[in-house]
């Protein structure tokens, strides 16, 4: 039997590790009431990860947000695409009218007159005859031939539209390694708890036999009060480690949408994410996947239509306009009453105190500020890459070296475990060894965890996996 003293500092350990704060999920009213069912849990069998990132992503708010603005901005690029169609619509005026121009007061005298040399009624003298018409009603039509603002509007909406792809893609990548951190954040969590779960026994023996040994004589009352503390610091720690699990669980929970304690397959530690035979320059390169590129991209092409749309002013447009209807005093549908017209119509504005001049130079400048923009994005989206990939270096040599301390110390164990047997050895020397044994299995348990949390880090900073 042993008197085991784990420091306290292995446990707080697990609180240096990174923790990626949750996304917010959809409230559990909201999702009861989609007629869309939401995918569920792997078995421990499948994939257990893909499983939980796949159910976060369906379930959130954001991200389901951010998909109907993508939507929205799809139907106003169909919306900027109609505007080259035709447009028809009935153009309709009736009016009652007093004092104004009546034809018949001019035509009918000079009738009259010429009726009376001819000697014989041959021009009416009772036109009636209002300017403008009493009623208009009109077919009509417009075509655009010619409109630079249109092309720079379907092009800035197109723009509009990639940036919003781009955002709901960038969203979903960071809920996707939010999603899986927070699994294996919980993970981590519930095997320390697993490690003090198999400590303590052996902590309340060593409790016992201690105070056996101090009754014989063999061990002085220091040992015992050794055993106690190391007791007393295990079930602390335990108690530590039970409200770092179940507050894991919980955010783990809050982004499937889950009831705060529900529970969660474990995941087989062999089935955790392993790091990819890549070079630096490899993952440099994959990360020109970034969504983050393809937002600086649509950003800056959206300013090259704003400046399409002001250089756009200082040319005509051309449009073909088609008129077909009635008008006079009264209705009267048949073909003597009808009237057509088809016109070609040219604006040309030539100068309107230099408003145009200055959105255009306006766009221009914007257009420099998203390139710098894109430019330093690149740049974060590089250091971000070298960051993660680093870290993913120093947590596989992390690995390696926590799996040799953990052999190193069972060996070490054992050497003196035989020699305590044999009363070679003084009881606090085995109980040292032992200590450093239980360390060293609790610190491989957060090594590993570790590890796989930095590949997935790696994953979202080089767009290494294919979004859900």
């Amino acid at each position: 039997m042993f008197i085991a003293r784990i420091p306290a500092a292995a446990v707080a350990m697990l609180l240096l590790l990174p923790h990626q704060a949750p996304a917010q999920g959809e409230p559990q009213g909201a999702s009861q009431g989609s007629s869309q069912a939401a995918p569920q849990l792997a078995s421990p069998d499948a994939s257990l990860l893909d499983s939980i990132a796949r159910l976060a992503i369906a379930r959130n708010l954001a991200v389901r947000q951010s998909r109907e603005v993508e939507q929205q901005s799809k139907l106003a690029v169909t919306q900027a695409r109609g505007l080259y169609q035709p447009t028809l619509g009935v153009e309709a005026r009736y009016s009652e009218m007093n004092g104004v121009l009546d034809l018949g007061d001019v035509l009918n005298p000079a009738y009259a007159a010429l009726n009376q040399l001819l000697g014989h009624a041959t021009f009416p003298t009772d036109i009636h005859q209002t300017l403008p018409y009493k009623q208009v009603t009109m077919l009509h039509s417009v075509l655009p031939l010619f409109n630079g603002a249109i092309n720079a509007n379907l092009a800035a909406a197109r723009a509009i539209r990639d940036l919003r792809g781009a955002e709901r893609a960038a969203a979903t990548r960071r809920l996707d390694a939010d999603a899986r951190m927070a699994y294996l954040n919980y993970a981590r969590a519930a095997r320390a708890v697993d490690v003090w779960d198999s400590v303590l026994p052996v902590l309340a023996e060593n409790t016992r036999v201690a105070e056996r040994l101090l009754n014989a004589g063999s061990i002085t009352g220091d040992a015992v009060y050794r055993a106690r503390a190391a007791r007393a610091d295990g079930d602390q720690q335990r108690a530590d480690a039970v409200r770092l699990r179940d507050a894991a669980l919980g955010a783990l929970n809050l982004l499937l949408d889950r009831d705060a304690d529900a529970p969660v397959p474990m995941l087989d530690d062999a089935a955790l994410p392993e790091p990819r035979p890549l070079t630096l320059d490899e993952a440099l390169y994959a990360s020109r996947n970034r969504e983050e590129r393809l937002q600086t991209a649509a950003g800056v092409e959206a300013a090259k239509a704003q400046g399409r749309a002001a250089g756009a002013s200082f040319l005509p447009s051309v449009a073909l306009a088609a008129d077909y209807g009635v008008q006079g005093g009264d209705y009267h549908f048949d073909m003597n009453h009808d009237m057509a017209m088809a016109s070609v119509v040219l604006n040309w504005n030539f100068y309107n105190g230099r408003q145009d001049e200055m959105r255009r130079e306006q766009a221009a400048s914007q257009r420099r500020a998203m390139m710098l923009h894109a430019a330093e994005a690149d740049r974060q989206i590089a250091l971000d890459v070298r960051t993660a990939y680093d870290a993913v270096t120093v947590a596989r040599q992390s690995l390696v070296s926590a799996a040799a301390r953990l052999e190193a110390s069972r060996r070490a164990f054992t050497l003196v475990d035989k020699r305590f047997g044999e009363g070679l050895a003084s009881h606090l020397e085995w109980s040292d060894a032992r200590a450093q044994l239980t360390a060293s299995e609790l610190n491989l348990v957060m090594t590993r965890y570790a590890s796989a949390a930095r590949v997935v880090d790696l994953e979202r900073a080089a767009a290494l996996r294919a979004l859900p």
